[in-house]
């Protein structure tokens, strides 16, 4: 009898955790350092060094995509207002509240060259489409920035 339930719980486990993996939609990761001293650039999101996550989606419906990065400002020493503000790009459409430049993924701590290295991560809603879905980020310097650092990057895709 103790066996019996032992097995049923071990069957609601290896399902629930089946389950969970089949909400995933895509998924990536790059362990490694990546700077930029461009106005933008797209952010490697795999370790191969590619800049998008696709998708093949039934019907159209919210995802949720979190995205996590190590990430720090290059700015002339004294400058602590500069930042860098990253885009989530849904088929090449910025998806909000990441459209335009005034939400900061991180900022500079007034010291020169790179320092003040945070772990930054943002939640959004990507309303899917039926097909194909492509997602991308896009970094850009701020406020005197003079290079942007989005390293060893998470991304994760999934149904609510």
């Amino acid at each position: 009898m103790n066996s019996t339930r032992r097995l049923g719980l071990a069957c609601v486990v290896a399902l629930a955790a089946t389950t969970a993996l089949a909400g995933i939609k895509a998924s990536g990761y790059r362990a490694g350092n990546f700077s930029f001293t461009t106005p933008t650039a797209l952010v490697p999101l795999t370790t191969t060094g590619g800049t998008a996550l696709t998708w093949n989606q039934g019907s159209a419906g919210k995802k949720i995509m979190t995205f996590s990065a190590e990430c720090s400002v290059d700015a002339p020493a004294g400058n602590n207002f500069a930042w860098v503000d990253i885009d989530i790009l849904h088929n090449g459409v910025a998806v909000p509240p990441t459209a335009g430049s005034s939400d900061g993924f991180c900022s500079a701590d007034g010291v020169a060259g790179f320092a003040g290295y945070v772990r930054a991560s943002i939640t959004v809603v990507i309303p899917a489409v039926a097909g194909a879905n492509t997602v991308q980020v896009l970094a850009r310097l701020n406020a005197g920035a003079t290079g942007g650092w989005v390293s060893d990057t998470s991304t994760l895709i999934v149904d609510p």
